[in-house]
């Protein structure tokens, strides 16, 4: 067949089935568009009656409050017809009080003491009697003068009698609700009660408010919730009929729609894409038609260029209108002239596989020397992590033998401390040089004195100095000169440092600390008489996993990561660290280039702080030589749980909170921890995050759910501390967020805290 003949039968294979299901969608277009209309009326019903249910929940709210206040109780009458007049009177409500036999008693409405001769009101023993909150149907008011509803509160006074608090509402209450939805001006919306008279309508409200609905819609509504029926309505039109209840009053609200005003859009909007769908089939067919033409000629156009390649002819190009076609005219033109090109390119690529060879054998020759380098630092973190661990086993055992003195005791404490204090700087130096080496910290830029920054340094170092007896010297010569950048950032750099040259310079050595300006730079120098830099090592001093050699016995300490974490900081503050040592044994001098800050205007003073105002971290005391913080908190007794699958850990925490007068639980388990909670619920809990059965964000805000551990001190303990899982830990409900191991005297500041808060007496 010709290409005429197929494109033919593709567009009677598309078309047909096409309009045969374009009919089912309009008709389907047809049913949801009415659909939609009928569900916006369903809304729109269920809005009002929400506010019916707004309105009923106020009164009730309002009525158990009054019913449970002192004058009500006592049979104040003149008080409660004063609170009652405050809160629940209106134009359009008021409240009044009936005895037990239904004795109107006061209405807010009427002056107090006005004696009402109406009689009893049979309906108000019946209301008394269900012993709860009810909602009255359509009834007459006072005397017959009004339409009403009420909302009906028994009470009991202290001395055993019955009465009926009743919040009264006229009617037009009810009907100014329903205007004040958006509806077309000819919908109807009412609301009737359980008896199937009208209680509220939008529309010709004198006329059928206190008549009975239309028999069909008050039996549809008697039997279900809500939903739709198509009737003639009391109005004389034929409409949807929507309808459902209120939830605090049976009542009924019904919003009657005219039929025509919700079909009529969705057959315009039919018809429309019917004929916007006609024209689109009538452009199809005359388009293919006419393409077919084009594509049939640029086939021959397309045959005869290759007959010109095959007869060893370059093929000319004729534009055919198509692109495709075209294309393939010109790759036939191209293909002789293609020949040479790419008998050019596989020579260049054999001369880039070459290439790629000596690269991929540097590059392997790199990464050996890369991992070779990774298993001398993971040897060194072996290293510096068993010697603080074989002292702090020495402690335990020596803890387990008998006869111990109290200064033992003490002695074998302070150890521990220290100990674990170095495993802390540790973990804090590799989780540091990380953050800072992926990018992820970023620097404050400010306006910082460099003098503030060498003070604040040389403060930190001056335990270390004085330890190992070093002639330190400042040659501060502009300490007046300002940089950009992080203040602390830049005391982290000086202070690594100054820590460097100190321990790799023996005892009694000197350092000299100079800080000088050439040009449109801050200098800053450290130099020091050690043991120097071996020539091999110098280029790739700055590197991770990169350390000088030192003795078997480690003396110095540290993992090698500082002057890493120099270079990284540097490079985010714009400038660069470089280093220059002769040799072994000759010391070395390591140097810092700033950009200085541009000055800043006169009317603005300086903003850098001083130094004595610098934060300093733990990590950087431990490693100065600090001694940790103690802040010798004693709290009040607390009780509390320790949640942790570790039970060792778990246990020996148990014992020093209980050693501090604290009464501890310890549970192993999500699951026993919130059933021995739902039986005594605890002031502090102290959660795991890794538990076997339930993770510990879990187990957080299950206890914030229950009502006895909902107000409770939630702290997480675990071995996580990035900045999410401090996040994830606070939005799971914690209070608190700990490392292990945790901060002792930290936790004794909570810990004082919580029986403050629970020692407080209730306002």
């Amino acid at each position: 067949m010709k290409t005429r003949t197929y494109l033919a039968a593709i567009i009677l294979t598309v078309l047909i089935p096409l309009l045969a299901l374009s009919a089912w969608g309009l008709t389907l277009l047809l049913q949801k568009e009415k659909e939609a209309r009928l569900s916006n009326v369903e809304e729109k019903a269920r809005f009002i009656a929400l506010s019916i249910d707004k309105q009923l929940a106020s009164s009730e709210g309002a009525l158990r409050v009054i019913g449970q206040t002192e004058p009500m109780s006592q049979e104040d009458f003149l008080s409660l017809y004063s609170l009652m007049r405050q809160t629940l009177t209106s134009s359009e409500s008021w409240a009044v009080l009936y005895d037990m036999e239904g004795r109107m008693l006061m209405h807010t409405h009427h002056p107090y003491g006005t004696v009402f001769d109406e009689g009893p009101n049979p309906w108000v023993s019946s209301a008394i009697a269900l012993q709860k909150p009810s909602v009255s149907d359509l009834r007459e008011g006072r005397a017959g003068k009004w339409k009403v509803v009420s909302v009906n509160l028994p009470v009991r006074t202290a001395s055993g009698r019955q009465y009926l608090l009743s919040h009264t509402f006229h009617v037009s209450h009810i009907t100014r609700l329903l205007h004040s939805v958006d509806l077309p001006g000819t919908w109807v919306v009412g609301v009737f009660g359980t008896d199937g008279i009208s209680i509220a309508r939008n529309l010709r409200e004198k006329e059928f408010v206190g008549t009975r609905v239309v028999p069909a819609l008050y039996e549809a509504s008697r039997a279900q919730t809500s939903g739709r029926i198509r009737n003639l309505t009391r109005d004389g039109f034929w409409a949807y009929n929507t309808f459902t209840h209120t939830t605090r009053a049976d009542w009924t609200v019904a919003i009657a729609a005219p039929i025509e005003e919700i079909n009529s859009p969705a057959r315009t909007a039919t018809v429309i894409a019917a004929l916007v769908l006609a024209v689109a089939f009538g452009g199809a067919i005359l388009g293919i038609v006419v393409f077919a033409r084009r594509i049939t000629g640029s086939f021959n156009l397309t045959l005869a260029a290759a007959k010109s390649l095959e007869q060893g002819k370059i093929p000319a190009v004729e534009a055919s209108g198509v692109v495709e076609a075209d294309a393939l005219q010109r790759a036939l033109r191209d293909a002789g002239m293609k020949i040479e090109a790419e008998n050019q390119a596989r020579q260049a690529l054999e001369r880039e596989r070459e290439q790629l060879l000596r690269s991929e054998r540097e590059a392997r020759r790199a990464a050996e020397n890369q991992n070779s380098a990774k298993d001398e630092f993971l040897a060194m973190l072996a290293h510096e992590l068993r010697n603080p661990l074989a002292p702090i086993a020495a402690a335990a055992h020596m803890l387990k033998l008998p006869g111990r003195s109290e200064a033992t005791l003490q002695r074998t404490g302070e150890i521990i401390t220290r100990q674990v204090e170095h495993l802390k700087s540790l973990i804090h130096d590799l989780l540091d040089v990380s953050r800072v080496t992926r990018g992820l910290v970023s620097i404050e830029q400010a306006r910082v004195e460099i003098g503030a920054v060498v003070k604040g340094a040389a403060e930190q170092v001056e335990p270390l100095m004085l330890s190992r007896r070093h002639a330190f010297r400042l040659d501060v010569r502009t300490p007046h000169a300002v940089v950009s950048g992080d203040q602390n950032r830049l005391i982290q750099v000086v202070t690594n440092l100054l820590a460097n040259a100190a321990k790799y310079t023996p005892e009694g050595g000197n350092i000299v600390l100079a800080v000088d300006v050439r040009g449109q730079d801050l200098v800053l120098s450290v130099t020091d008489n050690g043991i120097g830099i071996d020539p091999e090592l110098l280029p790739q001093v700055f590197d991770l996993f990169k350390q000088a050699r030192r003795s078997a016995d480690r003396s110095q300490g540290g993992l090698g990561l500082g002057l890493a974490l120099v270079r990284s900081i540097m490079a985010l503050h714009g400038g660069q660290v470089e280093v220059h040592s002769d040799g072994i044994g000759k010391g070395a001098c390591f140097t810092l280039s700033l950009p200085l800050s541009p000055p800043a205007p006169s009317s603005a003073p300086s903003s850098t702080p001083s130094s004595a105002s610098l934060p300093q971290s733990s990590a950087q005391a431990a490693e100065a030589g600090a001694p940790p913080d103690d802040t010798g908190v004693r709290a009040e007794p607390v009780r509390l749980m320790v949640v942790d699958d570790n039970v060792d850990a778990a246990r020996m925490l148990a014992n020093l909170l209980e050693a501090k007068g604290h009464q501890v639980t310890v549970m192993a388990d999500a699951h026993n921890a919130i059933r021995h909670s739902q039986d005594a619920p605890y002031a502090l809990y102290i959660l795991d995050i890794g538990l076997p059965d339930m993770d510990g964000y879990e187990l957080a805000r299950r206890l914030r759910r229950a009502s006895g551990s909902k107000d409770a001190v939630l702290v997480a303990l675990t071995g996580y501390g990035q900045v999410h899982d401090r996040q994830t830990a606070f939005a799971a409900g914690f209070d608190h967020h700990f490392v292990k191991p945790v901060d002792i005297a930290a936790l004794d500041r909570i810990l004082a805290s919580t029986a403050t808060a629970a020692s407080r007496p209730c306002v």
